[in-house]
């Protein structure tokens, strides 16, 4: 009996964390805007789900083939708080 309670509770354990990890978890890349030929702008917000990406210019460069690229860093948004999604380079045209 005590191994069946036991397990049980690990279960509802799990279930717990895993409905916590969705409300706060960060969203999939999928939501992430390109910005490729957008002229690199300092910032650009877009909204997916329940908050929004938002990508910052750190600094751009000049590739080996000339063209210019920017370097962006990523957060993700919303009202559980902000979550680093790394960052993104794009093509600045």
């Amino acid at each position: 009996m005590p191994v069946r309670r036991a397990a049980k509770a690990m279960s509802v354990l799990a279930l717990g964390g895993a409905l916590v990890a969705g409300m706060t978890g960060t969203a999939s890349a999928a939501g992430i805007a390109d910005l490729t030929g957008m002229g690199c702008p300092d910032y650009y917000t877009n909204y997916y789900g329940n908050g929004g990406f938002v990508q910052t210019l750190a600094y751009t460069f000049t590739g080996g083939n000339g063209a210019r690229y920017g370097h962006y860093n990523v957060v993700f948004r919303n009202n559980y708080g902000e979550t680093n999604e790394g960052y993104r380079e794009y093509r600045c045209y």
